[in-house]
């Protein structure tokens, strides 16, 4: 049994791709089935009848063997999947990664250089943070888009396909510019025979921030510890937790913990 927390429950092909990070190792795992693009099918995903969710910390039954060219893909054994918990966003921080993979390329990677690359180092998963999302709609396919500034100015483009994120969009909702995204890489796609295989970028989950949240990220970018939090709290509210702040006490140690340099 793996015990992951869910960071993917997105579209594929009328069906679910399911991934998350493994808490006893920290590695990402894309439980993936014997069909050909590896989906999971309704009936192997339910947990006591719903969808798994955004967090929920999920015990699957899996095999040890790694069909497709994913390092992540582990295969699913024979067994009922359970929910067993919640994960918060303050145990997302450790596996917020600072740049992107294969920054070197901008919405697609070229299946031939994950090919070329030792099967342990083909990523194809991870969870990033931005502040500055913007979204748009395909008039013509009705899809959505995430474009996202990454590395030497560029913005990464990628289609959104976390259901519950576009059934927001669909209905109105705006969504926080501040966020965390996983991004997940399709299987190897050609418009036409003239052109080579190519892995496009998906966001396959977004994660929505609160200032609450977003204190926990200025921390970690300064190189502060909880305990520094703490005295820093203690000192200057009388409090000892974030969860203790006023929303004006939030707002304000948010901001005063963007006023300061990195360490």
């Amino acid at each position: 049994m793996a015990k992951i927390i869910c960071l993917a429950n997105s579209q594929k092909h009328n069906e679910r791709c399911i991934a998350g990070i493994e808490i006893s190792t920290g590695k990402w795992i894309r439980p993936v089935s014997y069909l050909d693009d590896g989906r999971i099918p309704r009936n192997v995903r339910l947990v006591n009848g719903e969808e798994p969710k955004l967090l929920d910390i999920l015990e699957i039954p899996l095999a040890e063997t790694s069909p497709g060219y994913e390092c992540e893909n582990r295969l699913i054994s024979p067994g009922k999947w359970k929910c067993i918990g919640k994960a918060s966003v303050n145990d997302l921080v450790k596996y917020c990664e600072d740049e992107m993979i294969y920054s070197q390329w901008l919405n697609s990677v070229p299946f031939s250089f994950l090919q070329e690359l030792p099967s342990e180092d083909r990523r194809t998963l991870q969870l990033i943070k931005t502040s500055i999302l913007k979204i748009s709609k395909y008039e013509d396919t009705g899809k959505w888009e995430a474009s996202v500034p990454i590395a030497n100015g560029q913005i990464m483009k990628a289609k959104i396909t976390d259901l519950a994120v576009i059934d927001k969009l669909n209905k109105g909702v705006n969504l926080s510019h501040d966020c965390l995204m996983t991004i997940s890489f399709a299987q190897p796609w050609r418009r036409s025979p003239s052109e080579k295989f190519a892995c496009w970028k998906l966001v396959a989950a977004i994660v929505e921030l609160s200032e609450i949240d977003l204190i926990l990220f200025e921390m970690k970018r300064l190189g502060w510890s909880i305990g520094d939090g703490r005295s820093y709290l203690q000192k200057t509210y009388k409090k000892q937790t974030r969860q203790e702040l006023n929303a004006s006490e939030i707002k304000e140690f948010l901001n005063y913990l963007k006023s300061l340099s990195q360490l």
